[in-house]
């Protein structure tokens, strides 16, 4: 079974604002024709122009702005609509709004805002003129928990250096009634530990005609204060069920199925959500509340179901058909039980020194090693690979020493957290460190532990990778007696040979150019050094440009030859890094949350070149990062903080191989 839920989000804006708002820009139709009898139709055009102009100006002085509601009644548990329409403002930077509620049982939330801008241009004599009207538009969302009259605002419009105080405006909220035919159920554990993914199901129950309900809300706010993963989108064909958050409407795939209660058969809508919650803690959870439009009479005429995406259905109505339109209708509620929630801390009792704050079942820990045949000193990078069902996103890497895994005093570990990398094909997480063999004595590289703690069976689980097998041996030491030089003469006991031939091959060989014998004692006579040279070669223009060419030639030698000498894997990273930098830096522009994704990405990316170099400043950032990412709500005008992607680049900037790097 299937069922798409119907929800009107459009505003009922009142029909004395719609027409105030009409009636500015667009002068009667018969003032239009009058004037038209008695003035020639390209003067009017300018003249109107001409006015038009100077209202904008005018306008863009003094901000105006208009408010308007939804229609009358207003009930409990239904949003109401308040729409502030502001001229006068520029179209960039988008302003900002703030609206305040006297009454904790009153919920205000910005839905949105959004310019329009309209451009002309008219010609005036010989030149043209072109002029540019700015409307912003503004809407909150308000809902009440309780009946009652309540005052919402005053609103502040802020756009730069401009400010515009908008006065409150009062709603009234009428109760709902309540239906036996209509219930709705939150359910999840009683209790759940820190980090862990905790299922969530929302069940809507109706034991009337489901063609019958023209609009369902459910209030989901009470679950705002946690953290949930993403949800699975519904297929095409399936089922939804449309529940309000405070970042905004969300439709849940859902399953339908009939069940009988009681002697009553009802429509229960399942949808399901996976609950993360943070720090331990003991919440109480407000009902889940339902609200619907039941039609309890049909309009003869037809509409077209384009309808409710705008189109309107006098083209369309032959290819697609039409649907009924409800003449009256009337609101139930329902509103479900309240739900005392306990976020258990983790058992310090048995807490192994591998556990890292996973949580979960069936994790596994792979472990490769890029060589295994190397010296004591030398660097070998591991490649650890964790799996496993629970929070693999936010897994860390315990301490590589942890429950009898590599000795410190055999290996040089790495300091500080390790991050990893999540695999593109959800294959769990990589973590890549370095550690050097210390004793020539090792024969492979022990087993790695990981723990997790089950919420199922509340213990503490263990797994371990599997050995390496290795062969080291002893580092290379070059001493002073393995440097072999040319001696210049001949050994104490050797003897001058007088033979002829001897003598005359080596005076029939080529000549070389040698200093021995040479006087290179410091010349000490003024007169001597200060002697001028009337050659071509001494004089001073020509020194210069010999030295200077020299200098030239010497700074680039230095320059290739210290290029050559780098590591090609060490160019290589640097490359990685470089790119990760201008990640870093080009996230200014997206929004805070994509941003912080972006630059968390960047310094694991580039930390796994330079895995030696100490990441406790990454980490802080990244943590800092992944903060800003997965917290409540999206505000898709916030940028991410100047000081953070600033301490950010810094960070990566001291990504640098060290001087002893292998």
């Amino acid at each position: 079974m299937t069922m798409n839920l119907p929800v009107n989000n459009e505003p009922k804006i009142s029909f004395v604002a719609r027409l105030a708002r009409v009636s500015a820009f667009h002068p009667p139709a018969a003032a239009v024709a009058a004037v038209a009898q008695t003035v020639p139709l390209r003067p009017l055009l300018t003249s109107w122009m001409v006015l038009l102009l100077l209202a904008t100006t005018a306008v863009a002085q003094d901000v105006s702005v208009q408010v308007a509601t939804e229609d009358p009644p207003h009930y409990v548990g239904v949003s109401v609509i308040v729409q502030l329409t502001v001229d006068g403002l520029e179209a960039k930077p988008a302003p900002q709004c703030v609206a305040e509620s006297t009454s904790p049982d009153v919920r205000v939330r910005l839905a949105g805002i959004s310019p329009r801008i309209v451009q002309r241009m008219f010609q005036s004599g010989a030149q043209i003129r072109r002029i540019q009207q700015v409307t912003h538009t503004i809407q909150f969302r308000v809902t009440a928990n309780k009946p009652g009259d309540y005052e919402i605002g005053p609103f502040l419009i802020t756009q730069g250096s401009t400010e515009k105080r908008v006065d409150a405006i009062t709603l009234s909220f009428a109760e709902v009634p309540t239906t036996d035919d209509m219930r709705i159920k939150l359910q999840l554990p009683d209790s759940a530990y820190p980090d862990q993914r905790v299922p969530v199901t929302i069940q809507w129950w109706f034991a009337g005609d489901t063609d019958d309900v023209n609009q369902l809300s459910i209030d989901g706010t009470m679950l705002d204060g946690f953290r949930f993963a993403p949800d699975r989108a519904a297929q095409r064909g399936e089922s939804r069920l449309p529940i309000e958050t405070d970042a905004g409407p969300i439709s849940l795939a859902a399953t339908a199925e009939r069940k009988t209660v009681d002697g009553k058969e009802f429509t229960v809508v399942s949808a399901q959500r996976t609950l993360i919650p943070n720090r331990p803690g003991t919440y109480e959870i407000a009902p889940i509340t339902a609200t619907i439009q039941w039609v309890t009479q049909w309009d003869q005429r037809r509409r077209s179901p384009m309808d409710d995406f705008g189109f309107g259905g006098s083209l369309l109505e032959e290819a697609f058909g039409s649907r009924r339109r409800p003449a009256k209708v009337e609101l139930f509620r329902a509103a479900g039980e309240p739900l005392t929630f306990e976020v258990k801390p983790f058992p310090s009792a048995g807490r192994p020194q591998s556990f890292s704050g996973a949580v979960g079942n069936g994790f596994s820990l792979d472990v490769t090693a890029d060589r295994t045949v190397v010296r004591v000193g030398d660097p070998i990078r591991l490649t650890l690979h964790l799996r496993g069902d629970g929070n693999i996103e936010g897994a860390t890497l315990p301490p590589l020493s942890a429950d009898g895994g590599l000795d410190p005093r055999h290996f040089r570990l790495p300091e500080g957290d390790v991050t990893g990398v999540l695999q593109d094909d959800q294959d769990g997480k990589q973590f890549v460190v370095s550690v050097r063999v210390l004793d020539q004595g090792i024969s492979e590289i022990p087993s790695i532990a990981y723990s997790w703690f089950d919420a199922e069976q509340e213990r503490y689980q263990t797994t371990r990778s599997e050995p390496i097998a290795l062969r080291v041996m002893p580092a290379q030491v070059v001493g002073a007696d393995a440097v072999v030089s040319n001696q210049s003469g001949n050994a104490p006991g050797d003897t001058a040979s007088n033979d002829p031939a001897a003598e005359s091959s080596r005076s029939s060989g080529p000549r070389s150019f040698t200093l021995s014998g040479a006087d290179l004692a410091i010349e000490r006579d003024p007169q001597r050094l200060l002697t001028g040279s009337t050659s071509l070669l001494a004089r001073p223009s020509f020194q210069w440009a010999g030295y200077a060419l020299g200098s030239a030639c010497l700074i680039v030698a230095l320059v290739d030859r210290k290029r050559r000498q780098v590591d090609p894997a060490v160019r290589k990273a640097s490359a990685v890094v470089r790119a990760q930098r201008g990640r870093i830096a080009a996230a200014e522009r997206l929004p805070e949350k994509e941003a912080a994704l972006q630059i968390a990405e960047a310094l694991r990316v580039a930390h796994l070149e330079f895995p030696d170099t100490d990441r406790s400043t990454i980490q802080t950032i990244i943590a800092q990062c992944e903060a800003i990412a997965y917290k409540p709500g999206d505000d898709a005008d916030a940028r991410i903080a100047p000081d953070l992607l600033g301490r950010a680049l810094a960070a990566i900037d001291t990504l640098k191989p060290s001087n002893g790097a292998a």
